[in-house]
């Protein structure tokens, strides 16, 4: 997984590129031109919920509720919303707390945070902002939600170290204290390097991913050495600051601040598996990331290779997007491991 640094990325500026909202759920103007004949599901659905998809990460300080203001139209009545990032898709979801009333105009407001008083609004993780605030109407259909909530299981401890021991990063021995086959008769503690073609000494960098003491005591709450800039490892940022400085590899509740999960996502094999897999009538789809943007969060943050590496890729029949849902829903659950 290439953690073997000491430093976080190169201290580059925020490009001059604004902040883009790619693709929203409600489009500008969904619902106001319903009429009589154009059905009860006319509109955006009363149970929502709203999504933006960016065209890169977000800071995820922003990804709040107070980043955007839903009001009704003409009375201006707030509406509390409840907000879920994720980085894979770049797609922020905001749920409502009970269903809206149907054929009801609202209005949404997207802040900038650079010319919000009070310093609210989406931010990149690379700090630049919108261009502007934007403000969308739509109204909501007067059709009932057809859908009853679904309540997924969450996944556990056993279920994260299943999916890393099947993605190779303690399977293969990297991450684990198991000595891989094909470097039998070597020291103690080694497993073979695709990279260096050579046996290498493992743990890499101490992290151990195949058992729950070892997610304990060396990933979850404990800073990533490559994000690491100072003295002591242990300090993190808990707000303010770079993104990306002092990350913990395992943030609990928090996958969008956990360099693990960010090592999985610049890696050529998941960004293949979500060409493969991509929805093209899907606006909200998870798409791959390019070139650029990889050399982008390389630059600002992630240092040396992915999670599997490159020239390792993900091990036959096994996909990286499920392995990404599970270690995302395990660790937004709190990345318990008894």
């Amino acid at each position: 997984m290439g953690l073997s640094a000491c430093d976080i990325g190169k201290r580059v500026q925020p490009r001059g590129e604004s902040l883009t909202i790619v693709a929203s759920e409600p489009e500008a103007a969904e619902g106001l031109d319903c009429q009589l004949d154009s059905g009860a599901a006319c509109g955006l659905p009363v149970a929502g919920p709203l999504r933006f998809r960016f065209d890169r990460w977000l800071l995820p300080t922003t990804a709040t509720r107070q980043s955007l203001a839903m009001y009704t139209s003409g009375t201006g009545l707030g509406v509390m919303l409840r907000p879920s990032y994720d980085a894979a898709s770049r797609t922020i979801e905001y749920n409502f707390d009970a269903p809206m009333p149907g054929g009801v105009v609202f209005n949404l407001r997207l802040l900038d945070a650079d010319q919000d008083p009070n310093g609210f609004g989406f931010r990149g993780f690379d700090g630049v902002s919108l261009n502007s605030s934007e403000t969308i109407a739509f109204r909501t259909s007067v059709a009932p939600d057809p859908t009853a909530s679904q309540v997924l299981a969450v996944p556990n401890c056993a279920d994260a170290m299943r999916v890393l021991d099947r993605a190779g990063c303690s399977g293969l021995g990297c991450h684990s204290r198991e000595v891989s086959s094909n470097c039998t008769g070597t020291a103690a503690g080694m497993a073979w390097d695709q990279s260096l073609q050579q046996c290498v000494n493992v743990p890499r960098m101490g992290l151990l991913l195949d058992d729950a003491q070892g997610l304990q005591s060396t990933a979850i709450n404990h800073v990533a050495h490559e994000t690491q800039n100072g003295t002591d490892i242990s300090l993190r940022f808990e707000s303010g600051g770079r993104f990306g400085e002092q990350m913990p590899i395992i943030d609990p509740g928090r996958p969008e601040n956990s360099y693990l999960i960010y090592k999985l996502l610049i890696g050529e094999a998941f960004n293949r598996e979500l060409n493969d897999r991509a929805d093209a009538l899907d606006p909200m789809r998870a798409v791959p990331m390019t070139g650029d943007q990889i050399g982008h969060a390389r630059d600002w943050f992630i240092q040396f290779g992915p999670m599997p590496p490159d020239e390792v890729g993900a091990p036959t029949g096994v996909s990286l997007i499920d392995t990404y849902n599970t270690l995302a829903a395990w660790i937004r659950a709190g990345a318990s491991c008894p």
